[in-house]
């Protein structure tokens, strides 16, 4: 299992070619849950995720945990947060440089996606604010999402983890989902910014993980209810995973 991202060289690349994608790298995947993540970082995950709807994309990992903030939004095509256990509202040294770096990408209008804390960290970033709800969300999730210029309104069920959700919308952001998991499930920041409170690159196996991990947290009901509806329900991340990439490419209908 890695422990940093720093050895994480980016994949060779012709502008020519291909899209690249920055996958700002928040957390890393437990060691106990290394199996349920099949041996994979959540870089890792996000890269999967985004190469099953467009396999041309070439993607470049960024250490943000670990201290490393592009110096510049050019640096590529586009941007993706992953999701991370930490709180988006407290200011750690690399919070405090990441939320920096997205008003820097909301300045120089470049495309940029937000997943859990990354929803939540653009949400405080940009004059939002976000907040822990004191209440677990774990599992399966419909969100009911309107039709936008890159994708077609549908419902959708994607897993969830968290216990922080964006309160508060930054200006010029509108909300474009209505679900239990959040008041916020998803919104856009123009049309550059798009965020989604839930996890479209969890599969069942690590969910399952997860939610097995943060048991003594959540409670045996919490716990157990999720694992239930995670046996039961099937997930739609590769129609998620479609519109974020379509977002994106700025690859509109």
């Amino acid at each position: 299992m890695h422990r940093s991202y720093a050895d994480r060289a980016p994949a060779p690349y012709d502008r020519s070619v291909s899209v690249l994608i920055g996958i700002l790298a928040c957390d890393h995947v437990a060691p106990e849950l290394s199996h349920a993540a099949r041996g994979r970082d959540y870089d890792d995950m996000y890269a999967e995720m985004l190469r099953s709807a467009e396999p041309t994309l070439r993607t470049r990992t960024y250490d943000v945990v670990g201290g490393e903030i592009p110096a510049s939004p050019d640096e590529c095509e586009a941007w993706i947060i992953t999701g991370a256990r930490y709180d988006a509202y407290h200011d750690e040294p690399w919070i405090v440089e990441l939320r920096k770096f997205v008003a820097r990408v909301l300045e120089h209008e470049a495309r940029m996606v937000g997943v859990c804390f990354g929803h939540q960290v653009v949400a405080h970033a940009l004059g939002g604010r976000a907040d822990n709800t004191g209440t677990w969300k774990a599992g399966p999730q419909t969100l009911h999402v309107d039709d936008t210029p890159w994708f077609e309104g549908a419902s959708v069920t994607i897993n969830a983890m968290h216990q922080d959700v964006a309160s508060k919308l930054p200006p010029g952001a509108r909300v474009i989902a209505r679900g239990e998991t959040a008041d916020i499930p998803m919104y856009l920041v123009g049309d550059t910014i798009l965020c989604i409170q839930d996890h479209p690159e969890y599969d069942a196996g690590y969910i399952a993980g997860l939610v097995e991990m943060r048991r003594p947290r959540m409670g045996d009901a919490i716990a157990d209810a999720a694992l239930a509806a995670i046996e039961r329900e099937q997930v739609d991340n590769a129609v998620v995973a479609r519109w974020i990439t379509d977002f994106l490419l700025d690859r509109r209908r």
